[in-house]
């Protein structure tokens, strides 16, 4: 499934101590310092995977008053929805050089981009980098991490957990056809209600409620 999410848009960096790529999606590795007259620098640092939304504006300005540096990368998910409908070859480059480091390099990354700063935390905005914000905020600061928990970001986990918790929990099956679909379905006690809905995504994006099972096959 395919997550919809709004474009970054363009936006002018204050400082960058590290080479800058622009392009119509805006700067994709910018890290930002607060200037002398807000806050002199502390020394920490603050990842925010996915720049996206209006959020990042307040996330920058609290930075810069606290004079705490802001590090944008782009999820390996985002940033290949940024790039699939993009000609231009330097554009899609430069998406690339401002992803997240892969798993397993994310302090060799860290003491190479922001020189041994103490990252304090992982933002994440976007539902496609959540997985991505996880694992920084898990190999760059364990203080702060429980885990890595798939069940976060997938509904059916996140039921199961509820269950093997011995709390509430709806039935459910995972149907990768229409024929596994109505097997389940045939199990329900009537009147039918059903509510089908992907692993993943959010704010009600492909989500329905059918009462028979042509609705639910329609879906």
């Amino acid at each position: 499934q395919r997550i919809s999410t709004s474009r970054t848009s363009r936006t002018r960096p204050i400082r960058c101590t590290l080479p800058l790529c622009t392009g119509t999606r805006g700067p994709m590795l910018c890290l930002l310092l607060a200037p002398a007259a807000l806050a002199a620098p502390t020394g920490a640092a603050l990842i925010y995977c996915d720049p996206v939304g209006y959020e990042g504006r307040y996330f920058r300005e609290a930075c810069e008053a606290r004079g705490v540096l802001l590090v944008r990368l782009w999820s390996t998910p985002y940033a290949a929805m940024l790039s699939e409908d993009l000609e231009d070859a330097e554009e899609r480059a430069a998406i690339q050089r401002g992803c997240a480091p892969a798993a397993g390099e994310e302090a060799a990354w860290a003491e190479s981009a922001l020189s041994g700063m103490a990252i304090t935390g992982v933002l994440c905005g976007s539902d496609a980098g959540l997985a991505t914000a996880e694992r920084l905020q898990h190999a760059l600061v364990p203080a702060r991490t429980n885990g890595l928990v798939p069940a976060r970001r997938d509904k059916y986990l996140m039921h199961e957990a509820l269950r093997t918790a011995g709390l509430a929990a709806a039935r459910q099956s995972v149907a990768r056809s229409w024929e596994e679909a109505r097997s389940f379905l045939s199990t329900l006690p009537p009147p039918l209600h059903v509510v089908l809905k992907p692993r993943r995504g959010h704010a009600g994006l492909r989500v329905g409620l059918a009462s028979s099972e042509p609705q639910a096959r329609h879906m």
